[in-house]
């Protein structure tokens, strides 16, 4: 019965906070930032399991989990790191000014 409980606890006030935090960040931050959690979920789920689970991980695998946050990172601040070049029009001589 305890483990059914557990299930519906995390079931019901996981869900309620991850979508309500999920919606803040729709509304207030660029797409980009929001979806960033889907990426970022994995590794903080295996550092509180190192850290409070007692698991251990192989080089490689800090090694992805360096290359994962890495990645989010760049994808955060990719507009600051690398800017849009502005689109330029080419001026089009008007004939009947000739």
């Amino acid at each position: 019965l305890s483990g059914f409980l557990a299930v519906g606890y995390l079931a019901l006030f996981g869900s309620i906070i991850a979508i309500n935090a999920y919606m803040y960040l729709i509304r207030n931050v660029s797409p980009a930032l929001a979806t960033s959690y889907a990426y970022v979920n994995p590794v903080v789920a295996v550092l509180l399991g190192t850290g409070l689970g007692g698991e251990t991980l192989s080089k490689i695998e800090w090694l992805a989990l360096g290359v994962i946050v890495f990645a989010v990172v760049l994808v955060t601040l990719g507009k600051y790191l690398f800017p849009a070049k502005p689109v330029v029009a080419p001026v089009i001589p008007d004939a009947s000014s000739e």
